[in-house]
């Protein structure tokens, strides 16, 4: 600790001759936010009470008097209650900020406005003679029921009443909750941006991380200090915009006469004051995780411009999840907090409402902590990588080179691996679901050949060693037993963990299954083509193969099994499905690695996607022959049996799943 004291000192001085740091770190924040809120509502409140002082004209037709006299009483009677002043002026004067035009016919009478709803004035006259026009029709309806001997209740048998239960201060921190936690995230991201530049490019810019790296600490107490340092001035700057918001809103809450304050004046201080260290919390938190992300990207980059140009998409990344708080439907609930920054920005919010959920709160605050060790875990990984350090900014993207330079037997590097994924990720997105929406099973069908094509093409243009790569060899028979018991042992668990995830998640389930169901509309032999059959091919070929393949290649078999796992589950999209498919992924992947056949684990994905596919197509012959496989629930005692005979299945399956050859390859290295 004391060594990364030492050279975090050393970080925080270097940053700190950068002023320009200092002023998005500590002055944009404290003008920001009283530009903003005092600013803006200072000027809407002088320009509305203007507007209501003003007198404003407006211009009738000569012939029109008597209509104009019959507005003129109504507006005497009621100028106490209403909160403008008219002066009446014939068309010919000029100048008028609306023109009223008058017409009586059978039907009754009819008045006309011509106005500009560009000019300010002209708008709020308009506003003004629509609020008189209302009354002059009440009085006229009035006086015509009484003719008739009836009152208003003859119109209105059925009368309405509404009342909010919550307050006007609530109302308003709830639609301003969201814009002022994306201001807030985005000020964090501007703290951290220039310092994490500077302590990971910066150093390779000034050729002094060599000299870093030559001096008696770890690359972790390294790499550590770097993070103190840039998530030190990312929450300062989280705490500086959190004291301008709060000094912000006290003033208008005490600093202006109540006329201009309006619903501002109506927050309980104390209410609003007790938020205040939770809130504090959350931001730091949400600090911690932006520096890490920063910093994580920043490392890649040879050059302050390259660093811009890493860190534009991962900007605009994380003000987009920022500003999912603005939208009026999505609140913060558990499943909402365990996204990262956009569960902060979505507390802003409700904290803003008066609305908090301590508990939400509390796990909003340690699920951000939590990605931001795994992100301090990821930099403190890539610090000991010299491929990293010190190559030319992404020169893992080998596939950006000529097919000609490339050598034959090349393994795709994770810069490949990172562009194969985001245009997988792209294609799918745009081309298939455009094609889905029009048929949700042909789209289904793009997805699954772009994702049989993209390793194909990775490996023919980067002159891959295919049976290196993807493990091509011939299933022996006992591992092939093996990974069967193994993978039954594991589907068990699978079973489990998607019933319990199907009753926390259950909106995400119900749109699984929505899927699936309108795919099963087609005839079978196509279904499991297309559910079956493709997947067992090409998710094989793209995650065990290229993927895991690639990984492998760099990694021990742990690392390389959680992240090819990892990115299985997440690319299904669905909360409901991503820790059971990822389950399923580190099973096949550990087949291959241990089994040494791709074959295989083909033929498991196949078996595991055709018994989804019976259960949707037959479920009722399935429930007799496998009961449990379509149960959404189970008790206590039935999941400890399942856990058990899991427990029993993985160890015998583990145990017989070696691969001879690998297994003497790997005893005479020894």
């Amino acid at each position: 600790m004391k060594k990364i004291g030492i050279l975090a000192k050393k970080e925080i001085m270097e940053i700190l001759r950068d002023k320009k740091t200092l002023i998005i770190m500590i002055v944009m924040p404290m003008l920001l936010y009283p530009t903003l809120l005092i600013g803006l509502s200072l000027g809407m409140a002088m320009i509305m009470q203007s507007q209501m002082e003003n007198a404003h004209t407006v211009g009738y037709r000569v012939g029109d008097e008597a209509y104009v006299d019959l507005l003129k009483d109504i507006y005497e009677e009621n100028k106490e209650e209403l909160d403008f002043e008219l002066i009446w002026e014939p068309m010919e004067s000029g100048g008028a900020d609306a023109q009223l035009w008058f017409a009586e016919d059978a039907d009754g009478i009819h008045m006309k406005v011509t106005y500009s709803s560009t000019d300010q004035g002209s708008d709020y006259t308009e506003g003004a003679l629509a609020e008189l026009a209302e009354l002059y029709r009440e009085k006229l309806l009035r006086a015509n029921l009484a003719q008739e001997g009836l009152t208003e209740d003859f119109l209105y048998p059925v009368t309405y009443k509404s009342e909010d239960s919550a307050s006007a201060s609530e109302s308003m921190g709830f639609n301003l909750g969201g814009s002022i936690g994306m201001l807030l995230i985005t000020m964090i991201l501007l703290g951290a941006f220039y310092p994490a530049v500077d302590v990971t490019t910066g150093e390779k810019e000034r050729g002094t991380l060599e000299t870093l790296l030559t001096l008696p600490v770890t690359n972790f107490q390294m790499i550590m200090s770097k993070y103190i340092s840039v998530s030190l001035f990312a929450c300062v700057t989280a705490v500086v915009s959190v004291i301008s918001l709060g000094g912000s809103v006290l003033f208008l809450m005490f600093g202006l006469p109540a006329e201009l304050s309006g619903e501002m004046g109506q927050i309980p201080v104390g209410t609003f004051l007790s938020y205040i260290p939770m809130l504090l919390a959350a931001v730091v938190a949400t600090a911690m995780l932006i520096t890490a992300i920063c910093m994580c990207f920043c490392i890649f980059a040879k050059s302050t411009k390259e660093a811009n140009n890493y860190m534009t998409p991962i900007m605009l990344v994380i003000m987009f999840a920022s500003m999912i708080g603005m939208i009026p439907t999505v609140t913060l609930d558990y499943k909402m907090s365990l996204i990262p920054l956009v569960n902060v920005s979505l507390l802003i919010k409700q904290v803003l409402a008066q609305q908090v959920n301590w508990v939400i709160a509390g796990i909003t605050i340690l699920v951000n902590i939590g990605y931001s060790v795994i992100a301090i875990w990821v930099i403190a990984r890539m610090y000991d990588s010299e491929d990293i350090l010190f190559t030319d900014g992404f020169h893992s993207f080998r596939v950006l080179q000529k097919r000609s330079d490339i050598r034959p037997g090349t393994i795709p590097a994770t810069g490949d691996l990172l562009m194969s994924i985001a245009i997988l990720l792209l294609g799918m997105i745009y081309i298939g679901n455009i094609v889905g929406a029009r048929s949700l099973f042909a789209g289904t069908v793009v997805n699954q050949i772009m994702i049989l094509a993209m390793p194909l093409l990775i490996t023919w243009y980067m002159k891959s060693d295919v049976k290196k790569l993807f493990h091509v060899n011939a299933p022996k028979g006992k591992p092939v037993i093996g990974s069967l018991i193994f993978y039954v042992g594991i589907y068990l668990i699978v079973i489990l963990a998607s019933a319990f995830l199907s009753m926390l998640f259950k909106e995400s389930a119900q749109n699984v299954g929505d899927t699936f169901n309108v795919l099963v509309q087609q005839p079978i032999p196509l279904v499991v083509l297309v559910i079956a059959v493709m997947p067992a091919i090409g998710e094989e070929l793209m995650f065990r193969g290229l993927i895991y393949g690639s990984l492998r290649s760099k990694f021990n078999a742990g690392r390389a099994i959680l992240i090819s796992s990892l990115i299985f589950g997440l690319f299904h999209m669905s909360l409901v499905k991503l820790i059971p498919t990822a389950l399923l992924g580190a099973c096949l992947a550990i087949v291959v690695e241990k089994g040494g056949s791709i074959f295989v684990s083909m033929l498991l994905h196949f078996i595991n996607n055709f018994i989804s596919v019976i259960g949707l197509c037959y479920p009722e012959a399935l429930e007799k022959v496998l009961p449990f496989l379509n149960r959404d629930s189970f008790s206590v005692a039935e999941a400890g049996i399942m856990l058990v005979v899991a427990a029993v299945c993985i160890t015998a399956g583990y145990a017989l799943l070696t691969h001879p050859q690998r297994a003497r390859g790997e005893t005479a290295a020894k």
